[in-house]
């Protein structure tokens, strides 16, 4: 197999087809398309949705290896007012990567058990890997594997992190409502502005365990729309809320809800507050990562691996551990010379840092089944 080829004709095509989250429609039939040319079993519309899940059974007993690749872009807001479509997060890189060890260990040949692709939607609102879950699509699977291309200052073309702990992360929204009343009557109204900066004073309060890194962050607050002699009687809030750890993210999520309620109650006002998405937190497995960096030593040498990373971003991918915790799971970051950074529309990368991580997951793959 010539996986720079490979590379080379099918990046190009996912990336033109950029598609946003449960929107996937092209993309999931390309991907469905080249999985049924390589002698895989497709189900598509898993959960019904545009989530694809390819299966190559080896026929013989032993456990099932899942290969994950996210498949949804994101939007540009552009000039003229318009959005733009753009893989800006690198998922085209990712699944180019998932059917390029799609085709390798087809070639190579399965000793055990079954490989399992999973192509999920809507990672960039951390629903995507909710819907595998909740289709079954994890049920049979003993090992689940992901990988993320990784900005440069994390790593270079040529080196694989084994493993990026990734942070829980919830997005929170809340509403107050106050009393509108006239300027000049401010003791007939409930001033939501009031309230709402109470709140903000009260969540900047908490203090969680330095070593979880945990952190809550007012990111909006909207009110006040109205004419400057009005008593402000609506807030719009939202928090961003961080953590290393699943149990303190829990935490966390209990005290900002209870501040918004109890805060605006004190005042004589409603709060509520619901999650507008949320994913949890990396949970490695200590036997998997060993493994990996022995797989990572054998394809690129002691110079391509780094250590284990921990990074403050979300990755719904750490769903299926903490849906399912009996399951093996190792998260890899792949160095790809990844420029500006992740999330911008000028994002580039080393396509030929691509090939690497074929290989590393591809023969990971196959020593899980080895091993059974």
């Amino acid at each position: 197999m010539d996986i720079q080829k490979q590379i080379a004709t099918v990046w190009p095509q996912l990336h033109a087809m950029a598609e946003p989250a449960f929107q996937e429609v092209r993309t999931a039939k390309f991907v469905a398309d080249r999985l049924r040319e390589l002698g895989y079993t497709v189900e598509e519309n898993v959960g019904g949705t545009t989530a694809v899940v390819g299966v190559l059974d080896s026929g013989r007993p032993g456990p099932t290896v899942a290969v994950r690749s996210d498949m949804d872009c994101l939007l540009f807001k552009q000039e003229d007012g318009s959005e733009k479509a753009i893989h800006a997060c690198g998922h085209d890189a990712h699944m180019t990567v998932a059917l390029a060890v799609a085709q390798l260990v087809k070639e190579q040949g399965l000793p055990c058990g079954r490989v399992k692709l999973l192509f999920q939607p809507a990672e960039e609102i951390g629903k995507g890997a909710l819907v595998l879950l909740e289709a079954g699509a994890l049920d049979d699977v003993q090992y689940a594997l992901g990988y993320h291309v990784m900005p440069k200052d994390m790593a270079r073309s040529g080196q694989i992190i084994p493993q990026i702990n990734w942070t829980a992360c919830t997005l929170i929204e809340g509403e107050i409502r106050g009393l509108a009343a006239h300027g000049s009557q401010p003791h007939l109204g409930i001033n939501a502005i009031d309230v709402g900066t109470a709140i903000v004073n009260a969540v900047n309060a908490l203090h969680s365990n330095p070593l979880l890194g945990g952190s809550v962050k007012t990111t909006r607050f909207i009110g006040g729309a109205g004419s400057l002699n009005a008593i402000c009687d609506k807030v719009s809030i939202g928090f961003d809320l961080r953590s290393t750890s699943n149990a303190e993210m829990l935490v966390l999520r209990q005290k900002v809800a209870d501040i918004v309620t109890n805060t605006a109650k004190l005042y004589g006002a409603e709060g509520e507050s619901h999650i507008v998405g949320t994913c949890p937190a990396a949970e490695a497995d200590p036997s998997l990562l060993a493994l990996t960096k022995e797989v990572i030593v054998d394809v690129l040498g002691t110079q391509g691996l780094l250590p284990a990373a921990n990074i403050t971003v979300g990755e719904d991918f750490n769903f299926f551990k903490q849906e399912k915790p009996e399951l093996k799971t190792a998260s890899l970051g792949i160095g790809c010379d990844l420029e500006p950074r992740l999330h911008d529309p000028e994002m580039h990368f080393d396509h030929a840092a691509l090939e690497p991580a074929v290989k590393v997951l591809a023969q990971l793959t196959l020593k899980l089944l080895q091993n059974a």
